[in-house]
């Protein structure tokens, strides 16, 4: 059995950041959606019993049992005692550590195929196996935007508007922000007296678009505040970072601009290492399909002609 779908990423439009728990999370609230920038992942379950392999061609450092899509599968495989090998294939388009959810994403995407592949119906089961496997990956098994809470676990539904967005995404390594390290700069900055996050989820609007984390990231890569203010000169009402960064992204009043906003920028920035796309939200996840190969495709077409 094959399958394949999309692994959309996804913007904070919100995230705001409580003080440090217990348990060494912090307590967040925060509204996550889907792009239509995704990665397309295939899965095959072979009949015979063996182990999980996982391949991203181009990006050999991907591959392997650390990549978060194998090691979701390999825990679909122990909850639920399935023996069968797993082959995993990745086509990457979202950047690697960019605060896009792209790995989280991928991870997502393994699970609901091998639910479908295995006849798997228990939910509280699969949200259970993506939550150990990071705090944003809950959120891709859901079917579209969502407000998270706790450490991304509590999900409630969303209404967002189709937005059209320009993200700019810098890939030199010195601007390269790990999870860890911004939730760690913002407890330096705020101390053990960070507010409470809101407990009151509202209806989105354009003003709500807050990210606590970007004050910290910002004053220790100060030149994301260049790129902020690209996106501002070229019309971005809000500008925010995404996520634990580096990308941040500007939201535009329709596509047209948005990809005009994109060729400017791209324009500005040429030989810099910045990539500039310009996306839109979307309002579901993609759909597990059974996989056909484009010779069968081709076969069928033309049969039918």
């Amino acid at each position: 059995m094959r399958f394949v779908t999309l692994a959309p990423a996804k913007v904070n439009l919100v995230l705001r950041v409580g003080p440090r728990r217990a348990d060494g999370y912090h307590e967040i609230l925060s509204l996550l959606v889907p792009l239509d920038l995704a990665d397309t992942v295939q899965v095959t379950v072979k009949a015979g019993a063996g182990e999980v392999t996982c391949r991203v061609p181009g990006q050999p450092d991907l591959d392997g049992p650390a990549n978060l899509a194998a090691r979701a599968a390999a825990l679909v495989k122990a909850r639920f005692g399935k023996g069968n090998a797993v082959a995993i294939r990745i086509a990457k388009r979202i950047p690697v550590t960019a605060g896009l959810g792209g790995g989280s994403s991928d991870a997502a995407a393994v699970i609901r195929a091998l639910a479908r592949a295995f006849g798997i119906r228990d939910r509280g089961a699969l949200r259970e196996i993506a939550l150990q496997v990071g705090s944003d990956v809950p959120f891709f098994l859901e079917p579209g935007p969502a407000w998270a809470r706790g450490r991304g676990e509590e999900l409630s539904p969303a209404r967002v508007p189709i937005l059209d967005l320009v993200l700019l995404y810098p890939s030199d390594p010195s601007l390269a922000i790990r999870a860890g390290e911004a939730y760690a700069w913002f407890d330096e900055d705020s101390g053990p007296d960070a507010p409470s996050v809101p407990r009151r989820v509202p209806d989105f609007r354009a003003a709500l678009v807050r990210n606590d984390l970007e004050p910290p990231c910002v004053a220790r890569r100060p030149a994301l505040s260049a790129l902020l203010g690209r996106l501002q000169k070229q019309g971005g009402r809000p500008v925010i970072m995404t996520g634990s960064g580096p990308t941040v992204f500007g939201l535009f009043e329709s596509r047209m601009a948005a990809r005009g906003a994109a060729r400017m920028i791209a324009k500005e920035v040429a030989g810099a290492p910045v990539k500039v796309l310009a996306v839109r939200t979307v309002g579901r996840q993609p759909r597990v399909v059974p996989w056909r190969s484009p010779r069968s495709a081709s076969s069928r077409s033309t049969r039918r002609s």
